[in-house]
């Protein structure tokens, strides 16, 4: 089956840091194609992000970089040097997609920006992602997904707890770089399906904000069309229907009945409570919105009687919309999304049983490649540069000469 792989033969340089850009080399080798992470003689600084103790545990260093760099192989090179942009070119020469996150400025110093890299290589898929787009009076500034994804789109200022501060939430690590590194994904094979038919090479480019605008799609189209913004929706405000719910196992259930005209009936016959049909408080869901404080009583009370299997069994063939409020502990051993593939094997040494978060895709007749550790820093700077044309005097020459490590 590896030779079913969609990207096999594609030549990627991997010439970002952190998240959203590398974790788009990740997916690609996944499926075929080789990538080279070009770093600085320093590294990607995503390697140092997890050292502190008090805030991670102590392996989370390497196992968070490999999530974003398996598969690749690591190429330090100091592009301020001649020597530097010599490699460079000649890598360009043989590579299908380059793909950075550098700023403007510094891709113009170290001459990476699209129009050098494709004179080098007219053919050459230029992919770019930036925090706040490529023109406008942000463009220059630098970014994380907690502030140009989640901040600045608007949905930060929606997602506000009960506190007396009223402050927003803080987001999920990575929250933004995997949907937005997955968007980048999507323009590098619409580029690639066009290079087939025109030979040509093309720039592809994403940002964060954008990602984060479309994300939040539903609300801004909402105002686009003249409407006053949806508010934040607060438990104890929203329909006993459309609640959570705590079980007696201590786990929360979230029940969301959207179409209650088509539900309610259904609801009320899965626990022995067709008794409420004749009660005026609930005849309507006008008045079980009135009355919601009440309802959600009754079914407080009801639901603290059972564990969430017991009631998934109830619910499933109803066509009710539910799901456990799952723990991220949980989530590692859960049956349905081993059986759907979402974790991949690592091969390792180091690791009993290693494995990393998949991305969201699949092929029948094409399945991920299993996968292989990330690379350590100027890991295969010999096997790179060999392939080149080097020898290994020149290799000595290129390390004395601050060049490579």
């Amino acid at each position: 089956m590896l030779e079913n792989l969609p990207l096999k033969g594609i030549k990627v340089i991997d010439a970002a840091s952190f998240i959203a850009a590398p974790l788009v080399s990740a997916v690609m080798s996944d499926y075929g194609a080789d990538v080279i992470k070009l770093e600085p003689l320093t590294g990607d600084s995503y390697r140092d992000a997890y050292k502190d103790r008090t805030l991670w545990p102590e392996n989370m260093a390497s196992n968070q970089f490999l999530l974003e760099n398996r598969n690749k192989k690591s190429l330090t090179i100091n592009l301020k040097t001649h020597e530097g942009q010599k490699i460079l070119k000649k890598l360009l020469l043989q590579t299908d997609v380059f793909i950075t996150n550098l700023p403007k400025q510094p891709r113009e110093i170290l001459k990476v920006t699209d129009d050098v890299v494709r004179k080098i290589n007219p053919k050459i898929i230029y992919a770019s992602l930036t925090g706040y787009g490529e023109s406008g009076s942000e463009s220059t500034r630098t970014a994380l997904d907690a502030t140009a994804w989640w901040a600045q789109s608007g949905m930060m200022n929606w997602h506000r707890n009960n506190n007396s501060d009223g402050l927003p939430l803080f987001p999920i690590p990575g929250i933004g770089d995997h949907p937005t590194g997955i968007a980048l994904l999507s323009s590098i094979l619409l580029a690639l399906i066009n290079r087939n038919k025109t030979g040509l090479g093309t720039t592809v480019s994403t940002s964060l904000l954008a990602n984060g605008i479309w994300s939040n799609a539903v609300q801004i189209q909402s105002l686009i069309a003249g409407n006053e913004p949806i508010s934040t929706f607060r438990w104890e405000e929203l329909s006993a229907l459309r609640n959570l719910y705590r079980l007696k196992d201590k786990s929360l259930i979230f029940l969301l009945l959207t179409n209650e005209k088509k539900h309610w009936i259904e609801f009320l016959k899965c626990f022995d409570l067709t008794h409420l049909k004749k009660d005026v408080r609930f005849s309507s869901e006008k008045n079980r919105q009135i009355h919601r404080e009440t309802l959600k009583s009754i079914i407080q009370r009801l639901f603290e009687k059972f564990n969430y299997r017991d009631l998934e069994n109830r619910l499933s063939s109803t066509g009710i919309v539910f799901s456990k409020v799952s723990k991220s502990q949980d989530i590692i051993n859960d049956s349905q999304l081993i059986s759907s593939n979402m974790f991949i094997e690592v091969e390792s040494e180091q690791q009993k049983n290693a494995k990393v978060v998949a991305p969201p895709l699949n092929i029948s007749n094409s399945p991920r490649k299993r996968s292989k550790m990330a690379p350590k820093l100027g890991e295969h700077n010999e096997e790179i540069l060999m392939g080149l044309g080097y020898t290994k005097q020149e290799i000595s020459k290129l390390r004395l000469g601050n060049t490579i490590i």
